[in-house]
């Protein structure tokens, strides 16, 4: 998998073209990406995966791409944690609930 075939995919399914660049800038994409490169890819062999060696290998790729996820996540809440301290934000202001749209007044 190459960055480029992956902006292909992503033109062929969306009917948009996006340059590696901008789609680099999509975590859940970077890390999927990264993901399915970590692994080598394995040699043909003689005889197809089964479908449970298929299933596992999926399964595994799906779970380093979560964690990759989940890492540039919790990297982000810290940066934020850090900023909102610095302008003496505390964590009771943080955790007040949003304040709820009445979607009929906006028609």
């Amino acid at each position: 998998m190459t960055w480029e075939a992956l902006c292909e995919a992503v033109a062929r399914e969306t009917g948009a073209r996006y340059t590696r660049q901008a789609l680099n800038n999509y975590v859940e994409i970077k890390a999927a990406y990264n993901a399915y490169g970590a692994k080598p890819t394995p040699a043909p062999e003689k005889r197809a995966l089964s479908r449970t060696q298929q299933k596992i290998r999926d399964l595994e790729r799906k779970v380093t791409e979560l964690e990759a996820v989940r890492d540039a996540l919790l990297e982000k809440f810290a940066r934020w944690a850090v900023n909102a301290s610095t302008r003496n934000l505390d964590e009771a202001f943080l955790d007040q609930p949003l304040r709820r749209i009445n979607r009929s007044e906006n028609r």
